[in-house]
């Protein structure tokens, strides 16, 4: 099984796309990110949705607002980490993979933003309860 990964991602690292070798390792995290954002914000509905406290109230409000700081960063990071590449492809050329690229990048920022408002709301949640 680690041979298979390991030649994936010999294989993955450069692509020929349009006569333009790209390093696709930062389109990767980009999606890797989002996957990730996606199944932490699902399971956070999920729970609210249900009504189900796995947790003690203290403690389920530090780790909202802890995983929605956590979150927000990695969409940022993600993002920014995108946004140079992409601005380089499309200087070469205007193609469906380069606006596929554009398309997730302001997605990802949208996400940061919703993020960034929820980790406010928690944030503030978190500074009114009287047992913090």
């Amino acid at each position: 099984m680690d041979e298979i990964e390991v030649n994936a991602m010999q294989y993955s690292s450069f692509v020929q796309f349009d006569n333009y070798t790209i390093d696709l390792e930062i389109e990767i995290y980009l999606l890797a990110i989002a996957i990730l954002s996606s199944l932490y914000n699902g399971g956070i509905l999920f729970l609210k949705v249900k009504g189900k406290q796995l947790l003690q109230p203290r403690m389920a409000a530090i780790i909202d607002f802890a995983g929605d700081q956590i979150m927000a960063y990695l969409l940022l990071s993600s993002a920014s980490s995108a946004i140079p590449i992409t601005n380089r492809m499309r200087e070469n050329s205007d193609n469906i993979f380069t606006d596929s690229s554009s398309t997730a990048i302001c997605m990802s920022i949208f996400a940061f933003i919703c993020l960034a408002v929820s980790a406010l709301i928690s944030g503030f949640k978190l500074s009114t309860q009287p047992y913090i």
